[in-house]
Protein backbone atom coordinates (compact mmCIF):
# COMPACT_ATOMS: atom_id res chain seq x y z
CA UNK A 1 0.00 0.00 0.00
CA UNK A 2 1.16 3.14 -0.66
CA UNK A 3 2.67 5.14 1.93
CA UNK A 4 0.65 8.46 2.62
CA UNK A 5 1.86 12.06 2.94
CA UNK A 6 0.68 12.16 6.49
CA UNK A 7 3.10 9.25 7.15
CA UNK A 8 6.07 10.34 4.99
CA UNK A 9 5.64 13.92 6.72
CA UNK A 10 5.60 12.24 10.36
CA UNK A 11 8.85 10.41 9.80
CA UNK A 12 10.04 14.12 9.12
CA UNK A 13 8.98 15.48 11.90
CA UNK A 14 9.81 13.30 14.72
CA UNK A 15 13.34 14.05 13.40
CA UNK A 16 13.09 17.79 13.42
CA UNK A 17 13.64 18.54 17.29
CA UNK A 18 17.21 20.00 16.99
CA UNK A 19 18.57 16.79 16.20
CA UNK A 20 22.11 17.05 14.17
CA UNK A 21 22.04 15.31 10.63
CA UNK A 22 23.17 12.06 11.00
CA UNK A 23 26.49 11.38 8.49
CA UNK A 24 26.53 9.46 5.21
CA UNK A 25 28.96 7.24 4.27
CA UNK A 26 28.21 7.19 0.57
CA UNK A 27 25.77 4.67 0.06
CA UNK A 28 21.86 4.67 0.32
CA UNK A 29 20.99 3.25 3.85
CA UNK A 30 19.25 0.00 3.83
CA UNK A 31 16.54 0.98 6.44
CA UNK A 32 16.07 4.64 3.90
CA UNK A 33 16.78 3.63 0.67
CA UNK A 34 13.84 3.72 -1.73
CA UNK A 35 14.72 3.91 -5.64
CA UNK A 36 12.50 6.94 -7.55
CA UNK A 37 10.42 3.79 -9.23
CA UNK A 38 9.43 3.23 -5.70
CA UNK A 39 8.86 7.06 -4.99
CA UNK A 40 7.35 8.54 -8.25
CA UNK A 41 3.90 5.50 -7.94
CA UNK A 42 3.10 7.20 -4.56
CA UNK A 43 3.70 10.97 -5.70
CA UNK A 44 1.27 10.17 -8.46
CA UNK A 45 -0.91 7.85 -6.17
CA UNK A 46 -1.28 11.41 -3.84
CA UNK A 47 -1.65 13.51 -7.00
CA UNK A 48 -4.74 11.55 -7.81
CA UNK A 49 -6.11 11.09 -4.53
CA UNK A 50 -5.82 15.41 -3.91
CA UNK A 51 -7.12 15.70 -7.11
CA UNK A 52 -10.34 13.92 -6.73
CA UNK A 53 -11.06 16.06 -3.05
CA UNK A 54 -10.51 19.33 -4.73
CA UNK A 55 -12.97 17.77 -7.03
CA UNK A 56 -15.41 16.66 -4.71
CA UNK A 57 -15.04 19.88 -1.73
CA UNK A 58 -12.70 22.64 -2.89
CA UNK A 59 -11.57 22.67 0.50
CA UNK A 60 -8.93 25.22 1.14
CA UNK A 61 -6.66 22.32 2.63
CA UNK A 62 -7.08 19.93 -0.34
CA UNK A 63 -6.06 22.89 -2.18
CA UNK A 64 -3.29 23.25 -0.23
CA UNK A 65 -2.23 19.67 -0.48
CA UNK A 66 -2.75 18.81 -4.46
CA UNK A 67 -0.20 21.82 -4.82
CA UNK A 68 2.45 20.35 -2.77
CA UNK A 69 2.21 16.91 -3.98
CA UNK A 70 2.68 18.79 -7.61
CA UNK A 71 6.20 19.97 -6.17
CA UNK A 72 7.50 16.75 -5.03
CA UNK A 73 6.68 15.14 -8.05
CA UNK A 74 8.19 17.73 -9.89
CA UNK A 75 11.42 17.52 -7.65
CA UNK A 76 11.52 13.54 -8.03
CA UNK A 77 11.02 14.08 -12.36
CA UNK A 78 13.40 16.65 -12.42
CA UNK A 79 16.21 13.72 -11.44
CA UNK A 80 15.52 11.68 -14.00
CA UNK A 81 16.31 14.46 -16.63
CA UNK A 82 18.98 12.43 -18.51
CA UNK A 83 17.02 9.60 -18.22
CA UNK A 84 13.83 10.30 -19.34
CA UNK A 85 11.99 13.01 -21.68
CA UNK A 86 10.58 15.09 -18.45
CA UNK A 87 10.62 19.06 -19.50
CA UNK A 88 6.65 18.43 -20.92
CA UNK A 89 5.55 16.90 -17.91
CA UNK A 90 7.31 19.48 -15.32
CA UNK A 91 4.96 22.28 -17.48
CA UNK A 92 2.39 20.75 -16.94
CA UNK A 93 3.05 19.96 -13.60
CA UNK A 94 3.96 24.20 -13.16
CA UNK A 95 0.22 24.63 -15.65
CA UNK A 96 -1.98 22.72 -12.82
CA UNK A 97 0.10 24.45 -9.70
CA UNK A 98 -0.58 27.62 -11.66
CA UNK A 99 -4.53 26.89 -11.41
CA UNK A 100 -4.77 25.85 -7.94
CA UNK A 101 -2.20 28.89 -7.10
CA UNK A 102 -5.90 31.19 -8.44
CA UNK A 103 -7.69 29.69 -5.70
CA UNK A 104 -5.19 29.02 -2.66
CA UNK A 105 -4.30 32.95 -2.57
CA UNK A 106 -7.81 33.68 -2.24
CA UNK A 107 -8.17 31.60 0.49
CA UNK A 108 -5.08 32.91 2.31
CA UNK A 109 -6.28 36.56 1.99
CA UNK A 110 -9.93 35.25 3.39
CA UNK A 111 -7.64 33.66 6.47
CA UNK A 112 -5.87 37.08 6.79
CA UNK A 113 -8.66 39.10 7.02
CA UNK A 114 -10.25 36.68 9.56
CA UNK A 115 -6.91 37.11 11.63
CA UNK A 116 -7.21 40.81 11.50
CA UNK A 117 -11.19 41.32 12.23
CA UNK A 118 -11.25 39.06 15.32
CA UNK A 119 -8.46 41.16 16.69
CA UNK A 120 -8.92 44.47 16.10
CA UNK A 121 -11.83 46.33 16.69
CA UNK A 122 -15.63 47.07 15.23
CA UNK A 123 -14.38 50.28 13.12
CA UNK A 124 -11.19 47.36 11.57
CA UNK A 125 -14.21 44.87 10.68
CA UNK A 126 -16.24 47.52 9.31
CA UNK A 127 -13.36 48.59 7.05
CA UNK A 128 -11.83 44.74 5.92
CA UNK A 129 -15.48 43.53 5.49
CA UNK A 130 -16.43 44.82 1.70
CA UNK A 131 -13.02 43.75 1.06
CA UNK A 132 -14.04 40.21 2.57
CA UNK A 133 -17.31 40.11 0.45
CA UNK A 134 -15.51 40.49 -2.50
CA UNK A 135 -12.95 38.04 -2.31
CA UNK A 136 -15.71 35.62 -1.74
CA UNK A 137 -16.94 36.11 -4.34
CA UNK A 138 -13.79 35.47 -6.34
CA UNK A 139 -12.39 32.79 -4.60
CA UNK A 140 -16.01 31.15 -5.67
CA UNK A 141 -15.33 32.52 -9.43
CA UNK A 142 -12.00 30.88 -9.60
CA UNK A 143 -13.22 27.43 -7.73
CA UNK A 144 -15.83 26.88 -10.48
CA UNK A 145 -12.82 27.58 -12.96
CA UNK A 146 -10.81 25.39 -11.17
CA UNK A 147 -12.68 22.65 -11.32
CA UNK A 148 -13.78 22.57 -14.90
CA UNK A 149 -9.59 23.16 -15.55
CA UNK A 150 -9.20 19.73 -12.74
CA UNK A 151 -12.00 17.88 -14.47
CA UNK A 152 -10.01 17.70 -18.09
CA UNK A 153 -6.66 16.97 -16.94
CA UNK A 154 -5.74 13.55 -16.80
CA UNK A 155 -2.58 12.32 -14.69
CA UNK A 156 -2.93 8.81 -16.07
CA UNK A 157 -1.24 9.98 -19.53
CA UNK A 158 1.60 10.98 -17.07
CA UNK A 159 1.87 7.85 -15.60
CA UNK A 160 1.85 5.71 -18.45
CA UNK A 161 4.74 8.88 -20.13
CA UNK A 162 6.35 7.39 -17.21
CA UNK A 163 5.71 4.12 -17.26
CA UNK A 164 3.61 3.67 -13.76
CA UNK A 165 0.70 2.06 -14.95
CA UNK A 166 -1.98 3.40 -13.07
CA UNK A 167 -4.82 1.46 -10.76
CA UNK A 168 -7.58 0.02 -13.20
CA UNK A 169 -10.27 1.88 -11.57
CA UNK A 170 -8.79 5.04 -11.41
CA UNK A 171 -8.16 5.50 -15.46
CA UNK A 172 -10.76 7.80 -16.26
CA UNK A 173 -10.89 7.25 -19.78
CA UNK A 174 -11.50 3.43 -20.24
CA UNK A 175 -10.24 3.63 -24.15
CA UNK A 176 -6.46 3.86 -23.58
CA UNK A 177 -5.44 3.30 -27.07
CA UNK A 178 -5.35 6.91 -28.12
CA UNK A 179 -2.28 7.06 -25.56
CA UNK A 180 -0.47 3.97 -25.79
CA UNK A 181 -0.81 0.46 -27.89
CA UNK A 182 -0.38 -2.05 -25.06
CA UNK A 183 3.53 -2.90 -26.47
CA UNK A 184 4.12 0.48 -25.86
CA UNK A 185 2.91 0.52 -22.24
CA UNK A 186 5.44 -2.06 -21.38
CA UNK A 187 8.06 -0.23 -22.67
CA UNK A 188 7.33 2.64 -21.20
CA UNK A 189 7.35 0.65 -17.88
CA UNK A 190 10.86 -0.80 -18.71
CA UNK A 191 11.90 2.73 -19.12
CA UNK A 192 11.37 3.93 -15.53
CA UNK A 193 12.12 0.41 -14.06
CA UNK A 194 15.40 0.55 -15.53
CA UNK A 195 16.66 4.05 -14.37
CA UNK A 196 20.24 4.08 -14.37
CA UNK A 197 20.73 4.71 -10.74
CA UNK A 198 24.20 5.83 -10.88
CA UNK A 199 23.10 8.54 -13.66
CA UNK A 200 20.18 9.42 -10.88
CA UNK A 201 22.80 9.97 -8.61
CA UNK A 202 25.60 12.05 -10.11
CA UNK A 203 23.09 14.41 -11.64
CA UNK A 204 20.86 14.61 -8.04
CA UNK A 205 24.82 15.94 -6.94
CA UNK A 206 25.15 18.46 -9.69
CA UNK A 207 21.80 19.39 -9.73
CA UNK A 208 22.01 19.88 -5.60
CA UNK A 209 25.11 22.03 -5.71
CA UNK A 210 23.70 24.34 -8.35
CA UNK A 211 20.24 24.93 -6.52
CA UNK A 212 22.40 25.62 -3.17
CA UNK A 213 24.80 27.92 -5.17
CA UNK A 214 21.84 30.19 -6.67
CA UNK A 215 19.53 30.43 -3.24
CA UNK A 216 23.19 31.40 -1.84
CA UNK A 217 23.75 33.99 -4.52
CA UNK A 218 19.93 35.31 -4.20
CA UNK A 219 20.29 35.85 0.07
CA UNK A 220 23.55 37.98 -0.90
CA UNK A 221 21.66 40.07 -3.27
CA UNK A 222 18.50 40.77 -1.53
CA UNK A 223 17.77 43.52 0.88
CA UNK A 224 14.98 45.48 2.84
CA UNK A 225 14.41 47.34 0.26
CA UNK A 226 14.58 44.75 -2.61
CA UNK A 227 12.16 44.55 -5.40
CA UNK A 228 9.23 42.11 -4.30
CA UNK A 229 9.62 40.31 -7.44
CA UNK A 230 13.82 39.50 -5.98
CA UNK A 231 12.00 38.78 -2.42
CA UNK A 232 9.59 35.95 -3.95
CA UNK A 233 12.43 34.43 -6.18
CA UNK A 234 14.60 34.04 -2.79
CA UNK A 235 11.15 32.14 -1.84
CA UNK A 236 11.42 29.94 -5.09
CA UNK A 237 15.18 29.04 -4.14
CA UNK A 238 14.65 28.16 -1.03
CA UNK A 239 11.74 25.92 -2.32
CA UNK A 240 13.64 24.21 -4.10
CA UNK A 241 16.67 23.40 -2.41
CA UNK A 242 14.18 22.18 -0.03
CA UNK A 243 11.96 19.79 -1.94
CA UNK A 244 15.10 18.13 -3.56
CA UNK A 245 16.46 17.88 -0.01
CA UNK A 246 13.52 15.71 0.41
CA UNK A 247 13.62 13.62 -1.95
CA UNK A 248 17.26 12.56 -1.68
CA UNK A 249 16.37 12.00 2.04
CA UNK A 250 13.80 9.82 0.84
CA UNK A 251 16.30 8.11 -1.30
CA UNK A 252 18.81 7.32 1.45
CA UNK A 253 21.38 9.64 0.84
CA UNK A 254 21.49 11.22 4.36
CA UNK A 255 19.06 13.14 6.69
CA UNK A 256 18.44 16.81 5.85
CA UNK A 257 16.34 17.09 8.53
CA UNK A 258 17.77 20.41 10.33
CA UNK A 259 17.93 21.95 6.60
CA UNK A 260 14.33 21.59 6.24
CA UNK A 261 13.65 22.55 9.06
CA UNK A 262 15.28 26.08 8.61
CA UNK A 263 14.46 25.97 4.73
CA UNK A 264 10.91 25.78 6.05
CA UNK A 265 11.07 28.51 8.80
CA UNK A 266 12.62 30.93 6.06
CA UNK A 267 10.03 29.87 3.60
CA UNK A 268 6.90 30.44 5.64
CA UNK A 269 8.95 34.08 7.03
CA UNK A 270 8.87 35.29 2.94
CA UNK A 271 5.82 33.88 2.42
CA UNK A 272 3.52 35.81 5.16
CA UNK A 273 5.47 38.74 3.91
CA UNK A 274 4.41 37.79 0.16
CA UNK A 275 0.89 36.61 0.89
CA UNK A 276 0.72 40.53 3.01
CA UNK A 277 1.85 41.92 -0.19
CA UNK A 278 -0.17 40.22 -2.81
CA UNK A 279 -3.27 41.45 -0.63
CA UNK A 280 -2.37 44.94 -0.64
CA UNK A 281 -2.30 44.74 -4.58
CA UNK A 282 -5.20 42.49 -4.50
CA UNK A 283 -7.18 45.33 -2.44
CA UNK A 284 -5.71 48.29 -4.77
CA UNK A 285 -6.93 46.60 -7.95
CA UNK A 286 -10.44 45.96 -6.51
CA UNK A 287 -10.55 49.65 -5.78
CA UNK A 288 -9.35 50.91 -8.71
CA UNK A 289 -11.94 49.42 -10.64
CA UNK A 290 -14.14 52.08 -12.46
CA UNK A 291 -17.46 50.63 -11.89
CA UNK A 292 -16.39 49.24 -8.43
CA UNK A 293 -15.62 52.02 -7.26
CA UNK A 294 -18.31 54.13 -8.31
CA UNK A 295 -20.78 52.25 -6.74
CA UNK A 296 -18.74 51.67 -3.15
CA UNK A 297 -17.07 55.43 -3.49
CA UNK A 298 -17.20 55.68 0.58
CA UNK A 299 -16.29 52.39 1.46
CA UNK A 300 -13.36 52.07 -1.19
CA UNK A 301 -11.83 54.79 1.23
CA UNK A 302 -11.63 52.47 4.40
CA UNK A 303 -10.65 49.51 2.00
CA UNK A 304 -7.53 51.89 1.09
CA UNK A 305 -7.39 51.97 5.10
CA UNK A 306 -7.72 48.72 5.46
CA UNK A 307 -4.29 48.17 2.91
CA UNK A 308 -2.49 50.95 4.32
CA UNK A 309 -2.67 48.99 7.68
CA UNK A 310 -1.65 46.05 5.96
CA UNK A 311 1.80 47.67 4.00
CA UNK A 312 2.46 48.99 7.83
CA UNK A 313 2.68 45.41 8.75
CA UNK A 314 4.43 44.15 5.63
CA UNK A 315 7.41 46.81 6.30
CA UNK A 316 7.54 45.49 10.10
CA UNK A 317 8.00 41.43 8.65
CA UNK A 318 10.35 42.79 6.43
CA UNK A 319 12.38 44.06 8.94
CA UNK A 320 12.81 41.23 10.82
CA UNK A 321 13.30 39.41 8.02
CA UNK A 322 16.53 40.71 7.05
CA UNK A 323 19.31 40.09 7.23
CA UNK A 324 19.04 36.21 6.10
CA UNK A 325 21.29 34.70 8.09
CA UNK A 326 21.78 30.79 6.39
CA UNK A 327 23.44 28.47 9.15
CA UNK A 328 26.63 26.70 8.12
CA UNK A 329 24.60 23.23 8.52
CA UNK A 330 22.68 24.17 5.57
CA UNK A 331 25.48 24.12 3.32
CA UNK A 332 27.79 21.16 5.18
CA UNK A 333 24.62 18.92 5.00
CA UNK A 334 24.17 19.62 1.12
CA UNK A 335 27.58 18.89 0.49
CA UNK A 336 27.64 15.75 2.61
CA UNK A 337 24.46 14.54 0.80
CA UNK A 338 26.20 15.36 -2.60
CA UNK A 339 29.39 13.75 -1.77
CA UNK A 340 27.31 10.64 -0.60
CA UNK A 341 25.82 10.95 -3.70
CA UNK A 342 28.41 10.76 -6.22
CA UNK A 343 30.26 8.20 -4.25
CA UNK A 344 27.05 6.25 -4.90
CA UNK A 345 27.23 6.87 -8.53
CA UNK A 346 31.47 6.21 -8.42
CA UNK A 347 30.89 2.49 -6.99
CA UNK A 348 27.98 1.71 -9.33
CA UNK A 349 30.57 3.04 -12.09
CA UNK A 350 33.75 0.43 -10.92
CA UNK A 351 30.75 -2.26 -10.58
CA UNK A 352 29.96 -1.93 -13.95
CA UNK A 353 33.40 -1.87 -15.28
CA UNK A 354 34.34 -4.76 -12.59
CA UNK A 355 30.81 -7.23 -14.04
CA UNK A 356 32.29 -5.91 -17.95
Amino acid sequence: MAETEEALSSKFASKLAGKPDTPSHGRPSPKQHRRLPEIIPQQLELLRTYRRNVLETLDVEAVHKMRVATRRLQASLDLLEHEIRVRKLKRRLRSWRRALSLVRNYDVFLEMLAKETTTRGRARREQFQLVKTKLHEQRAQAAATLRGFLEQIDIDKISLRLGVNPPVNEISDPDTSHLETPIAVVAITNRLTAIDERNVAGYAADRLDQRLAEFQALVAQVHPTADPADLHQLRIAAKRVRYLLEIVSQMGYGDASRALAWLRSLQDRIGDWHDLEALEEEIITIVSDHEFLKQHLGQSSDMLQAAARLQKKKERLVSRLFPVRVPKHLALTSQRIARALRRHATRKQEAVEIAA
